[in-house]
């Protein structure tokens, strides 16, 4: 027979009392008042093959089965976004590489390239590059590209033949506009196939296009 003096019972407010037999599964924390577990740095790729084969499959088919290979990247790319908010949320909570909010666009980038890559796939990606630096109309006009060697997600996805052309990696793409996004970095991220003609290479270029104001904002913050 126990006694301990509680304030709330099987979530009903009872005042400060008395209860008897209270068994210590009745008194565990609610789950919203446990801390947010780090968890294990890996999982496997069989399960991550396993999940993101399953994202594609219902990409193609939901909500209607895609009639075009750009309707079907367009979906991939928005699940993707979804994914790039939440992690960037994670990562700056776990304190990864990043103790406050960036407002420099290259390191931001780097960060990316570095400590998110290594963060969802393990390793750091090859090559973060300038491809292109020209003025448009007076206005500044940089074009950034990620250079992922060998992605992950392209490993365990077998294209169909009405869609061989299709590039899975436009789910990383995602990930990559719903960080910068989130951190106030707004740009067009697209995924191709660095050599295409060769297939035995699965080289991916993420090129970024950043809106005009963020590279506006970013050459004012460098003069």
């Amino acid at each position: 027979k126990a006694t301990v003096s509680v304030l709330y019972w099987r979530g009903v407010w009872v005042g400060e009392g008395w209860v008897t037999n209270v068994s210590k599964t009745t008194m565990r924390p609610n789950i919203l008042d446990r801390p947010i577990s780090k968890g294990k740095a890996e999982v496997s790729l069989s399960a991550f093959s396993f999940l993101f084969s399953e994202i594609v499959q219902y990409t193609k088919n939901s909500p209607t089965p895609a009639k075009a290979l750009s309707t079907w990247e367009s979906r991939l790319h928005k699940i993707g976004y979804g994914v790039g908010i939440r992690v960037l949320d994670l990562i700056v909570y776990r304190g990864k590489g990043m103790d406050s909010r960036e407002t420099d666009l290259v390191r931001f980038l780097t960060f990316i390239e570095k400590t998110v890559w290594k963060v969802l796939f393990g390793k750091p990606a090859e090559n973060l590059a300038v491809v292109a630096a020209n003025q448009a109309n007076g206005q500044p006009h940089d074009v950034y590209c990620i250079v992922d060697a060998d992605p992950v997600v392209s490993h365990f996805v077998c294209n169909p033949p009405e869609f061989k052309k299709l590039s899975s990696t436009a789910f990383v793409a995602g990930i990559v506009a719903g960080m910068l996004d989130g951190a106030e970095f707004p740009a067009e991220v697209i995924a191709f196939d660095k050599n295409s003609d060769d297939v035995r290479s699965r080289e991916i270029v993420f090129e970024i296009h950043f809106k005009k104001h963020v590279l506006q904002r970013h050459e004012k913050m460098k003069s």
